[in-house]
Order: structure tokens, then C-alpha cells, then sequence
């Protein structure tokens, strides 16, 4: 048996990558860092800066918004719902949803997407440039 140090590494199917080592892309949205994508699901760890609001939009997939620290309005219709550290939302298919970050600090946070919009860092790229 071969013991394999934690890198970014892909073997037998099995795909590992560290989040100290995954590219940053700053967005309108704060630190984008994509970790995986696979055929049917990615995972990108979001640092949304203190003071920040992005309005009200839909994605056609299915979302999981996991709150790794800080707290995170999630403004949907004319609900608020305030998600904060080790809480999660489920978000479906092309509901409308804007954030908003309250606080002085950065909100940390992972989004899982399935099936994933791209499926590549470069795809993601490709698709904040359309959005600038």
C-alpha cells in the first residue's frame, strides 16, 4: 500500500484538492475558491466581504449554502432569513436569492451546486468575465 501526502490530487476516482492551494478569482460576489467539480456536483468556498449586498438572482441548479463562519442574510422574495456558522440553506432550481453580509468581518462559506453550471475552473472563469 502507498500512503499519498494531502495534495491537489486525482486518483482512483478520487479527487482531493487543498483549499490553501485552489486559485483565488475575485468577483463582485468577494473570493471565489472552486474546489471541485465532477459531473454532478461543485464545490466553491466563498469569502464574502463585511458590508457587502448582491441582489436578488436565480441559478438553474440546485444549491447548498454552507456558513463556515459569520453570519449571512439571505434575502429571498420578502423574506429575510439570517444563516450563521455550522448552519446550511437548501436552495432550488431558479429561486431568486441575494446575500448580504451585515458584519465587519468576512463571512466564509462553501457552495455545492448540482449538477454544477461548469464544469472547470476555466469555465468558471469564462463565465465571471460574461458577468463583469
Amino acid at each position: 500500500m502507498i500512503r499519498q501526502n494531502l495534495r491537489n490530487v486525482k486518483i482512483m476516482g478520487i479527487e482531493i484538492k487543498k483549499l490553501q492551494e485552489a486559485e483565488g478569482l475575485m468577483t463582485r460576489e468577494g473570493l471565489m475558491k472552486p474546489l471541485i467539480f465532477g459531473e454532478k456536483i461543485g464545490v466553491i468556498h466563498l469569502e464574502i466581504p463585511a458590508g457587502l449586498e448582491v441582489s436578488p438572482h436565480a441559478h438553474t441548479t440546485e444549491g447548498v449554502l454552507y456558513c463556515l463562519s459569520g453570519e449571512l442574510d439571505v434575502i429571498s422574495k420578502d423574506e429575510i432569513v439570517t444563516i450563521s456558522s455550522e448552519s446550511a440553506i437548501l436552495v432550488s432550481p431558479d429561486t431568486e436569492i441575494g446575500i448580504k453580509n451585515l458584519s465587519n468581518e468576512p463571512v466564509k462559506a462553501i457552495l455545492i451546486s448540482s449538477p454544477p453550471p461548469v464544469k472547470s475552473v476555466e469555465e468558471l472563469k469564462h463565465l465571471l468575465e460574461k458577468h463583469k
